[in-house]
């Protein structure tokens, strides 16, 4: 019996990840979108949050061809969970959203709120910073 291709792992970006990897040239955090075998969201939310923090002409022209390899999704109705009562509340919609996409990780560099966080997995979806993430994806480099 052959199996097919893997499932990609579905990566929901949080607002920070993606104004990282648009605030620079080159930013290390875009290697994100370099890695195989990954599938990157994020919500309609979470990109109201990056349009209130990016300015420059640059930065946006940037982050218009990062959108391109991801899906922004739109929830009407977000599921209760009840551990992003651990957040702050501009914070929760972003978790819920990730549980809503059955994602299989949320990347966030918001050690501040996030941070208490990483590691676990929430109704499926482990929370985890972009440094662990790059650096996972490293070991599997040939």
């Amino acid at each position: 019996m052959t199996t097919g291709p893997a499932k990609p792992s579905v990566l929901f970006l949080d607002a920070n990840v993606l104004i990282s990897a648009a605030w620079k040239d080159r930013s290390e955090i875009a290697l994100i979108w370099q890695m195989e075998g990954v599938r990157l969201i994020t919500s309609n939310y979470v990109m109201g949050e990056v349009q209130r923090n990016l300015h420059q002409a640059i930065q946006i022209d940037r982050l218009r061809g990062l959108m391109r390899a991801v899906q922004i999704m739109s929830f009407g109705e977000l599921p209760d969970v009840p551990e992003a009562k651990l957040l702050p509340e501009k914070d929760r919609p972003v978790l819920a959203g990730a549980v809503k996409a059955k994602a299989d990780h949320l990347i966030s560099g918001d050690k501040k709120h996030f941070g208490p966080l990483y590691g676990r997995r929430i109704h499926g979806v482990r929370i985890t910073a972009p440094g662990e993430l790059l650096a996972v994806a490293r070991l599997r480099l040939p």
